[in-house]
């Protein structure tokens, strides 16, 4: 039957959207209805009833050879039947729709009937088998919701033991939901147990506390506590009490700026084009780059239970600042007599709205043949406030909370279920993960490995994708993405090893080419990698000219040339150490001004040395950024690879005496010295970005007489920073401090005046200075003080607008670290947009 409507109302009516044969409703054949047997997809109308009485028999004489009357009758008698196979076909369409899974769901369980009441605990046990062929389950696995189901059948055979009044309905109220492994395929045995308690018995009915669990083949499947009730029906939209407080997620100060892996325009699906998601479609409906290998995830049915439309999709904003979606709901069958599934039906929509956005992510495609499965990394909370109102045209609007690759691509959020605009239900920590089929697990899986299997899919996208998610697994802790042997993450010793920054400080996603075999530390061994570059990227959204700051590129070559030498084997070296990876000097030019948002910063980075030392591995590289149009960056830097008793020994650039800055050696105050509060001023950064407190200003002072400025700030306990670099070895990034020093030379700049002819000005590091800089220590949470002074070397008028240059020095404590000089800084009128837009290639 060709498909008449859509379930998002469109018709005129509330409808959803079923695909179901007859064979599967449990009738014997379709010719018993008279229907094809082929899936049909229809909506439910509310059509006029049509009169099963036969109309009164025509008894007006007729004339000889009159057979009106013949066409009469058959036309009564075909509409008669028509009628009724009408009334069969709905009343099968309302059959399944109660059930809302045809073919997949549990047998319902008995109405509650009185036994007598009971005050005591109850606890019963259900055996059941996942159902093969199950209309809704793919491929093979359970359907989450039909186990869910299947454990909230036991709460009304609880309520026979005792628990529910007569003439009373089940009124879900609150459930905290864990899962504990993936899916079993069909044809696995599942043990239900469960249990309850009265709380509190009066005239509207009884409130209970439950728990139960399902163990799948042996093994703890899913568990769940909470509270419920069995209520008259004039009290089941009453809200339920609940002594615990509702779980509240804290609003991240600076919310992960997740890259997604394939990027569409697609911000709203309709019904159809959720339906072609459903059949494995996502390059016609979301584009090309979203092709897969395999056949790659698909939602759960031929067509997405409970979701009408999705009306909003972002992968940024909302609540939590990791993206957003509306959707409109399809229940029927609501009510009081839905009370037992409500959960589930809750859990299947909001987990089928964030597998939506999942796919828009492109988080499918770092595995081929992804299958989705419920998330099991931290517990979910449900709770039904009006259960009567499930019936109803329904709006979900869910704020992603979390959004990662490790331990598998995943989607985390919390979500609130209205009905016009009244809250009828709210779920937390409700998410979804993707993961490979059993038996490929990626096991010790590594990025080479990644991307020379043969059985990797021809799209780079994919390989990139997999790749990505490796390398995220190594910063993260485990180090089997480039070493090949798993490894626990633990703060242990063990696991103090040379790793890549975490989250929005990583900067580079997928090795291109590597010409070496590993454990072969050869001068000229080579790679090439990638970074794609968000295209409205944190760093720039929070630096104060909007411009694409020294770090970016900083961090991005020194990143990859570590990569370089973790390839290379430098992981296995110290194995019975704690060894870490610190930059000890480099030099680094930037060769044009180029804007990179959006796009792939390539590296190529070349050993240049090795050299062993008691302790310690020295490795200098040279390398060379490029962006699609040509290079942008390029220098030299060496690398330490140290073991802890070196790190210890670090003494700074002074032989481990106390050299204090410029201005604390002079005698007397010099003059013409300001304090200047900058923890306010935007135009130097803002966020993280924020990175200057309090400074003393000279003007004409310094080592060169040409301008100095010295600040001073305290180590955040909790600096964004140190927690992203890396993890189990907190630490500083050199590349910070170096920023810090190049928003002084900003800074001396804007508060003395010499940027004032310049409307709106904005500053970038400037092209064709050679940057120069030495580390000979470390800041850690464990210390107190940061201090930078920069000595202005030159001002020069530079076409419209100046150019500064200057050397610098930070300390930590008492301890100066880093000695940086040529540290170049163009100010530019920004005259709208930002000073990189105008060379954007």
């Amino acid at each position: 039957m060709a498909d008449t409507g859509t379930p998002d109302g469109t018709d005129g009516g509330t409808t959803v959207a079923v695909a179901v044969t007859v064979e599967e409703s449990g009738f014997g054949s379709v010719e018993e209805l008279g229907f094809e047997g082929e899936p049909f997809l229809v909506p439910v109308p509310s059509a006029p009833s049509v009169p099963s009485t036969p109309p009164a028999p025509h008894t007006s004489p007729r004339a000889l050879g009159d057979l009106s009357h013949l066409a009469r009758d058959i036309a009564d008698r075909a509409g008669r039947a028509h009628a009724a196979v009408l009334e069969a076909h709905e009343a099968v369409q309302r059959h399944l729709l109660a059930r809302c899974a045809p073919g997949a769901r549990p047998p319902a369980a008995p109405a509650p009937q009185p036994t007598g009441r009971m005050d005591g605990p109850a606890r019963v046990e259900l055996v059941r088998t996942v159902p093969a062929d199950a209309a809704y389950s793919v491929s093979g696995q359970a359907d989450p919701a039909w186990i869910l189901d299947t454990a909230a059948a036991a709460l009304p055979l609880l309520g026979e033991r005792g628990l529910a009044p007569a003439g009373t309905v089940h009124r879900p109220g609150r459930t905290v939901l864990t899962w504990h492994r993936g899916l079993p395929e069909a044809g696995a045995e599942l043990l239900v147990r469960a249990g309850a308690e009265a709380v509190h018995r009066d005239e509207r009915g009884t409130r209970f506390t439950f728990d139960w669990q399902v163990h799948a083949e042996g093994n703890l499947l899913v568990e769940a506590t909470g509270t419920g009730g069995f209520l008259t029906p004039e009290h089941a939209a009453e809200p339920l009490p609940d002594e615990t407080p509702w779980p509240e997620r804290q609003v991240p100060r600076y919310p992960r700026q997740f890259r997604p892996l394939a990027v569409t325009g697609r911000s709203r699906l309709t019904w159809q084009e959720l339906r072609a998601l459903a059949s494995g479609f996502l390059a016609e409906v979301l584009g090309p780059d979203f092709e897969g290998e395999g056949s790659g995830p698909r939602l759960p049915g031929p067509a997405p239970r409970l979701i009408g439309s999705v009306t909003e999709a972002t992968c940024e904003g909302g609540r939590y600042g990791q993206g957003r979606m509306t959707a409109q709901l399809t229940f029927h069958g609501g009510g009081p007599a839905r009370g037992a599934d409500a959960g589930a039906l809750l859990a299947e929509a909001v987990s089928g709205v964030l597998q939506v956005y999942a796919l828009r992510c492109g988080l499918h495609l770092c595995l081929p043949d992804a299958r989705f499965q419920p998330w099991d990394g931290s517990p979910a909370a449900i709770e039904v406030i009006d259960p009567t109102a499930l019936g109803a045209a329904l709006r979900c609007e869910v704020d992603v909370a979390e959004v990662g690759l490790v331990p598998r691509p995943h989607v985390v959020a919390d979500a609130v279920v209205f009905a016009g605009d009244r809250p009828v239900a709210r779920l937390h920590g409700i998410g979804v993960a993707l993961h490979e089929p059993p038996g490929t697990e990626l096991g010790a899986l590594t990025i080479w490995e990644a991307r020379d299997s043969s059985a990797a899919h021809d799209s780079l996208r994919q390989r990139g994708a997999l790749q990505r998610m490796l390398l995220a697994h190594s910063s993260e802790g485990d180090l089997s993405a480039v070493t090949g042997e798993p490894q626990v993450a633990s703060a242990s010793s063990v696991t103090v090893r040379p790793r890549l920054p975490r989250g929005d400080l990583l900067m580079v996603d997928r090795a291109l080419d590597y010409d070496a075999e590993p454990l072969d530390f050869r001068s000229g061994a080579t790679l090439t990698s990638e970074y794609g570059v968000h295209p409205d990227p944190w760093f720039c959204r929070e630096n104060g000219s909007g411009a694409v700051p020294n770090l970016l590129y900083m961090e991005s070559s020194l990143q990859a040339a570590a990569q370089l030498s973790a390839i290379q084997g430098i992981l296995h070296q110290h194995r019975d150490s704690a060894f870490v990876c610190r930059n000890l000097e480099g030099r680094a030019t930037l060769l044009r001004h180029a804007d990179p948002r959006g796009l792939a910063l390539r590296h190529r980075i070349t050993l240049a040395d090795h050299s062993k030392l008691p302790g310690a591995i020295l490795h200098r590289y040279t390398y060379q950024l490029s962006l699609p149009d040509g290079p942008v960056y390029s220098g030299e830097s060496v690398h330490g690879f140290l073991t802890k008793e070196v790190l210890d020994n670090q003494q700074g650039l002074d032989g481990g005496q106390y050299v204090p800055p410029w201005l604390d050696r002079l005698p007397t105050r010099p003059a013409g010295l300001r304090r200047l509060d900058l923890s306010h001023d935007t135009r130097l950064g803002r966020g993280r970005f924020a990175l200057l407190r309090e400074a003393d200003l000279v003007p004409d002072g310094g080592e060169h007489g040409a301008g100095y400025l010295l600040w001073e700030r305290t180590v955040p306990e909790d600096d964004w920073f140190m927690a992203h670099h890396f993890r189990f070895d907190p630490v500083m990034p050199g590349s910070v401090g170096v920023e810090a020093l190049f928003q002084s030379v900003v800074a001396y700049a804007l508060h003395t005046g010499l940027a004032d002819s310049l409307p709106d000005p904005a500053a970038r590091p400037a092209a064709h200075v050679e940057l120069a800089w030495k580390y000979r220590g470390q800041i850690t949470p464990g210390h107190r003080r940061m201090r930078g002074e920069v000595h202005i070397r030159r001002v020069r008028r530079q076409g419209d607008g100046l150019l500064l240059v200057a050397d610098g020095s930070v300390w930590r404590d008492d301890l100066r670290i880093y000695q940086v000089d040529n540290i170049g800084v163009e100010i530019l009128p920004k005259t709208g947009g930002t000073v990189d837009e105008k060379v954007r290639p």
